[in-house]
């Protein structure tokens, strides 16, 4: 019997982690962090307790409650003591074939690193880049372990929990690839950029099997370069899972060669996301080139640009502006290794900008430490790459600056002159704590004069000129289902998922999942 149990992701946006069971077969489509869930209890300065790895997650309902699901290092003596399992009803799950997974937005692979070791990860190669930079350059003790982790250790006493174990060996997790990766980033897979030693890691694997069940991967067009949607054959027909995707950005059409592949499949079960469901067609990229041209040519002082760091598209668009407005576009360090990395994945297939083009630059911002993986990035490229606060102070006039809320202070040392300008070209506020950051970002952007571009507050996102988002409209998810035609649909990944009942017609059952409860076919 073929079960589906959406675990974490119904009803609300983000948090995918969707079980698949076919008789012993088992896998998971995503693991992320649900960041609405997170909301209800934490904050910035109130995070769960990662000495005491699984716990706090389990207990608050932030993990599935599965006592061999998760890494044995992460498992610390309180489960057992306090009841932790008992309390929460928790079951084994047995062997796990893998997750296959649809992008490296956190909210779908955040949880990854609290499983198991020998759980591999299936996903394309540019999303391999991602995690794997995101890991390298981030911060926290466990912010980011998506590809590596070295074990921790119980350590009793006043400081009771768990530590890293002093000079223990980098444990590595087995990555399965839609296709083949360049030699160029399976080198630097192999190295710690902390160390510069080679980590001991399995070859890359074809994604072909998982489970012992037969999948499928296909590139869909999204925010994020590298997304893919899955198929997984099944004793009960061919489980299509969308991940994110939508039709307006440069790659529509992988979404749709996406739709044809899984049409002739005639799969038994869509499982798809809706986060626009209610919303019309918006822009598109080159309507969101056209608004932040304008805008530059009108300013003659410095330009902020705020967007996603891994939206390449969005990054491509603001190196086109710069191009025509003869202006260097400035990324920090972290923007620009992810950049490189994602870069060296993708090989020649011109998918992705190298940071070495002409146009682009490093800010390297006042610092008290240079991490490991920034002296690779410095040894790496040349000097004349990159850019320090004086001179871009100097020079205003001739940079466009990728900053985003969490870099807005570099404003205080650059000293925007007259006429600057913020183009906000990234996703409005849309729950309390973002709404509280967009209050704060304006304070900013007012206290240095600037003005600003695009809509930072809950608005209609739709008519922003600045801005388009990662995820088709209502009209063209009906369109995709229309092309897929399942039998059965299951909404995820959205906040009124009954709406494709309305939508849909008679097209296809649509099951309305809940969180825990099985679907079975």
């Amino acid at each position: 019997m073929v079960r589906i149990t959406v675990l974490d992701g119904a009803g609300c946006i983000g948090g995918n982690k969707i079980l698949l069971e076919d008789g012993a077969a088992r896998l998971f489509f995503d693991f992320g962090t649900n960041f609405s869930t997170q909301g209800h209890y934490y904050e910035e300065f109130l995070k769960p307790k990662s000495c005491q790895g699984i716990y706090e997650p389990i207990r608050m309902g932030l993990l599935p409650p599965f006592r061999d699901l998760y890494r044995p290092d992460m498992i610390t003596k309180l489960c057992e003591e306090h009841g932790l399992w008992e309390d929460v009803g928790a079951k084994d799950i047995g062997e796990v074939g893998g997750v296959l997974v649809s992008h490296a937005h956190v909210d779908h692979i955040g949880s990854i690193h609290f499983l198991r070791s020998d759980i591999p990860v299936y996903c394309s190669p540019v999303t391999a880049a991602v995690s794997r930079a995101l890991q390298d350059a981030g911060k926290g003790a466990t912010a980011a372990e998506y590809c590596y982790y070295t074990p921790r250790e119980y350590v009793e006493g006043d400081c009771e929990g768990l530590r890293t174990i002093r000079n223990g060996e980098a444990q590595t997790r087995t990555f399965y690839l839609t296709a083949p990766p360049p030699q160029e980033f399976v080198e630097q897979w192999q190295t710690l950029p902390q160390s510069r030693k080679s980590l001991k890691v399995e070859e890359f694997k074809q994604a072909e099997l998982c489970g012992g069940l037969r999948v499928r991967g296909f590139p869909v067009d999204h925010s994020v370069y590298g997304a893919s949607a899955w198929a997984v054959e099944t004793s009960s027909g061919w489980v299509v899972y969308t991940g994110d995707l939508r039709v307006s950005g440069k790659y529509g059409d992988a979404t749709w060669r996406f739709v044809e592949e899984a049409a002739k499949l005639k799969p038994a079960v869509l499982i798809i996301e809706g986060t626009r469901i209610n919303a019309k067609r918006g822009l598109n990229e080159e309507q969101v080139r056209d608004s932040c041209l304008e805008v530059v040519r009108r300013h003659k002082g410095l330009i902020v640009a705020d967007f996603g760091p891994r939206n390449v598209e969005r990054l491509l668009v603001f190196m086109d502006v710069a191009r025509e407005t003869h202006r260097s576009l400035a990324v920090l360090p972290a923007d620009a290794y992810l950049l490189d990395m994602m870069r060296k994945a993708a090989g020649d297939s011109g998918l992705v900008p190298s940071i070495d083009d002409s146009v682009i630059k490093v800010y390297w911002e006042y610092q008290s430490q240079v991490e490991s993986w920034k002296k690779y990035l410095r040894e790496a490229h040349p000097e004349s790459l990159f850019v320090r606060p004086d001179d871009v102070r100097a020079n205003q006039g001739d940079f466009i600056c990728c900053f985003s809320f969490w870099d807005i202070n570099e404003l205080a040392y650059i000293k925007p002159v007259d006429d600057s300008a913020y183009v906000f070209s990234s996703c409005e506020a849309f729950n309390e704590e973002m709404a509280i950051d967009a209050r704060r970002l304006r304070n900013w952007i007012n206290r240095f004069g600037l003005k600003l571009y695009g809509r930072l507050d809950q608005s209609d996102q739709e008519s922003d000129p600045f801005h388009v988002s990662g995820h088709a409209s209502g009209p063209e998810l009906a369109e995709i289902v229309e092309g897929i035609r399942p039998k059965v649909l299951i909404p995820v990944h959205s906040e009124h998922p009954s709406a494709y009942q309305d939508l849909l017609g008679n097209m296809c059952r649509v099951e309305i999942p809940e969180n825990g409860k099985a679907i079975e076919l």
